[in-house]
């Protein structure tokens, strides 16, 4: 049986789309059989299949289950890219709400609405630093602002609460203080743990992991519009959060690029 591919990379997190046709059962096999191709240098896979509400163009869904934010902004860009519009509705694993993508074709440019936390809680290791865990529907994000990368720490907040979720990521995150303008900028370095693909990687880029720190700084500001830049390994992303009312809205965007689809057999 023969399934197509599509290999988007936005800001390095580069992401295997298969399209639509490809029976669930051989997900797993596909899934494995992409990931270890060291010529496409793929962090995650994404299977398009039939959206389950009305009202949406597409839907993703990811090879362990989890949400992507960074899969969910690609897939909406090439859903525009092939119908040359602007803008339009996708289902993504991990939540359930239909997420608007608003994209620049010109400017290859792709911004997805995300899902908003539903919790935030302290953890980490008794004898050191406890650091905040901003948990969404489909995956949980520990912030470790001013920690340095740490493939030993990570290792052990992931066996130790990576388990219990769909998703879990350990964000390193260097956040400069200063005035507000400086401190709408900050960098991370994100690792992330996916159960249900039993994958592990320092990945390039986090959309939701970047989404979680625009979040928790948005919490001590005024009701507004508030934009953050935040600086990843493979790029940077532009975070827009809406405050009001104790309410959150949020997006995440930036420069992303396809690549030509190609076909494989199983």
């Amino acid at each position: 049986m023969k399934y197509t591919v599509v290999v988007a990379d936005p800001a390095g997190n580069r992401t295997a789309i298969v399209r639509a046709g490809l029976p669930r059962a051989e997900r797993p096999q596909v899934a494995a059989a992409l990931m270890a191709d060291r010529q496409l240098g793929i962090e995650q896979v994404g299977f398009e299949t039939r959206p389950l509400y009305g009202g949406s163009t597409g839907r993703l869904e990811m090879a362990g289950g989890e949400f992507c934010g960074n899969a969910a902004r690609s897939y909406g860009y090439l859903l525009c890219s092939e119908r040359g519009i602007d803008h339009c509705k996708i289902e993504m694993s991990g939540t359930r709400e239909k997420l608007e993508v608003i994209c620049d074709l010109e400017r290859s440019t792709s911004a997805a609405q995300m899902p908003m936390p539903e919790k935030m809680e302290m953890i980490g290791d008794e004898a050191e630093q406890m650091y905040p865990l901003v948990v969404f529907r489909g995956i949980a994000h520990m912030l470790c602002v001013g920690r340095a990368p740490d493939e030993a720490f990570a290792g052990r907040m992931i066996e130790k609460f990576g388990k219990s979720y769909s998703a879990f990521g350990v964000q390193f995150v260097e956040a400069p203080e200063g005035e507000a303008g400086e401190s709408d900028a900050f960098s991370i370095t994100p690792v992330v743990y996916v159960a249900g693909a039993g994958t592990l990687f320092w990945e390039k880029s986090c959309g939701s992991g970047a989404l979680a720190m625009a979040w928790f700084r948005s919490r001590d500001k005024k009701d507004g519009f508030h934009v953050y830049t935040c600086r990843q390994p493979g790029g940077e992303l532009v975070v827009k959060i809406a405050k009001r009312l104790g309410r959150y809205a949020g997006t995440v965007g930036g420069v992303l690029t396809l690549e030509e689809p190609f076909e494989r057999e199983i």
